[in-house]
């Protein structure tokens, strides 16, 4: 599971919009917004996929910035089999 924090910068007068568009995706959760700023949470299995929801947010009419906050990883199989592969290679 990997949990990451960010807060979404919009332009002018569209942090509603912008919200409301960030809360259809799945595993993206909408904590606040005010002024200009959106907190928002994304929850996936993967690093790979929070930096791809993530990514996805500049896409959004209105969405001007965003910034990682704070992320958790634990149990990232991607980042296990990497690991492992690096291990298999090392005692070789």
């Amino acid at each position: 599971m990997v949990i990451s924090s960010l807060v979404v910068e919009t332009t002018p007068g569209k942090v509603h919009a912008v919200a409301e568009e960030l809360a259809k995706i799945p595993g993206v959760e909408v904590h606040n917004d005010e002024g200009y700023k959106i907190v928002v949470t994304i929850e996936t299995e993967t690093t790979r996929q929070s930096h791809d929801v993530a990514a996805g947010f500049i896409g959004i009419p209105g969405v001007s910035n965003v910034n990682l906050i704070y992320v958790n990883f634990e149990d990232d199989p991607e980042l296990q089999a990497a690991w492992e592969r690096r291990q298999q290679q090392s005692q070789k």
